[in-house]
């Protein structure tokens, strides 16, 4: 008579032999574990086990194609969601003798952004999220960097487009949260002054915009005052 007990592996011992419950009785294993390695071993050479006995989970050649292989998405219209969330990211690198534009506004510092238009980081990372949250080109698809039409250009230009774009898809602002990423400069003195102004070209009320200023604890090129970055997240309302 054999009695059965339960290992941890989720398989049935009988007499010392065990029998892995999902697979009708085929033998995992022919010894007791007794380790925490034998526990492990056999919980592996169990998942193999089932995946070489079942079809579905057999593996297959790669089924990844070729840019020029993908079909081209269905014609379909816009869909009229009610919400509408969008990311957007930017990050430049700083250099001696280039002006600093965070939001609009000339920020004292010693380094500025390496950019085609102004480089302002704030707004390109706001236009990105607005353009993403839209479904629609990245902002460098809208605006390249090899235009000769953008060079030097204010960046609120390009969060002006993004705005016409979400009003013309019948689309508002519904609030805003933005983190910029830099060593350095200390951004609390000029804050209410970035936030005042992202309010006046968004069109929004100061309670839906907020804005954070973080540092990189001295980590790579941000922490270092090489570079910086932002993130921003934005909500959009269907009208």
């Amino acid at each position: 008579m054999h009695t059965a007990t339960m290992a941890p592996s989720g398989t049935t011992i009988l007499g010392g032999a065990s029998r892995c419950s999902l697979s009708q009785g085929v033998p995992c294993s022919t010894r007791l574990p007794r380790t925490r390695c034998d526990f492990q071993r056999q919980r592996q050479q169990n998942s193999q086990h089932h995946i070489r006995s079942h079809p579905a989970l057999r593996l297959r050649p790669s089924a990844a194609m070729t840019a020029d292989q993908v079909p081209p998405p269905p014609e379909v219209a816009l869909p009229s969601l009610p919400f509408r969330v969008g990311h957007g990211f930017d990050l430049h690198r700083l250099e001696e003798g280039y002006p600093l534009i965070i939001g609009g506004i000339s920020v004292p510092h010693t380094r500025g952004c390496v950019a085609h238009s102004d480089g302002d980081v704030l707004l390109h990372c706001i236009t990105d999220a607005l353009l993403g949250a839209l479904a629609m080109p990245d902002i460098g698809q809208l605006f390249p960097d090899n235009d000769p039409k953008w060079k030097g250009a204010d960046s609120d230009v390009f969060v002006r487009e993004a705005m016409r774009l979400m009003k013309e898809h019948g689309y508002s602002l519904g609030n805003l949260d933005a983190t910029i990423i830099a060593e350095r400069p200390k951004l609390s003195p000029v804050k209410n002054a970035i936030r005042d102004n992202l309010c006046a070209l968004l069109e929004a009320h100061p309670s839906a915009i907020n804005l954070k200023a973080k540092t990189h604890e001295k980590v790579d090129s941000l922490g270092e005052n090489r570079s910086i970055a932002c993130h921003t997240v934005v909500l959009l309302i269907k009208n």
